[in-house]
């Protein structure tokens, strides 16, 4: 089974940032993060543009991506819809993670191929709680993967 070491995090809240990267480092061994505030960003790093997150750059693609639906210019169903559409990176999961966790936002955001929906957490145990679910969800299905 493969670890899951390189984490992809867009999203254009600091503090939520934060929380997920202290709570995976606490979950997994090794693991390393690239962030990004806005989805074209995400999007430039992930065709090896010149782009750039807030970190070193990830040695290769994502193992995972979680992802805010609300973003800038571009939101997350947007990416969504673009990631899944491009040959080469359609495979990479992503777990999205909304404010918002109403009947039509979790149908969208399904319909433009997320893996999982998490409600955005509102307190640190909730985060941590969130985290484990990920972290479990890929323990899960990462035997499947290629």
């Amino acid at each position: 089974m493969r670890q899951l070491t390189r984490l992809m995090i867009i999203d254009d809240e600091v503090d939520d940032v934060d929380f997920m990267i202290r709570f995976f480092e606490e979950a997994l061994d090794g693991c390393s993060f690239e962030t990004f505030a806005s989805a074209e960003q995400a999007l430039a790093r992930l065709r090896f543009d010149d782009a750039r997150g807030d970190n070193p750059p990830l040695s290769d693609d994502p193992d995972i991506i979680i992802l805010d639906l609300e973003l800038g210019a571009m939101n997350g169903f947007d990416f969504l819809k673009v990631l899944r559409r491009d040959e080469t990176l359609r495979q990479i999961p992503v777990v999205v993670i909304s404010g918002s966790d109403s009947r039509q936002a979790v149908d969208k955001a399904y319909e433009a191929g997320a893996n999982a929906m998490f409600r955005k957490p509102g307190s640190l145990d909730d985060y941590r709680a969130m985290i484990s679910s990920i972290v479990d969800y890929w323990s899960k299905t990462a035997r499947h993967a290629a």
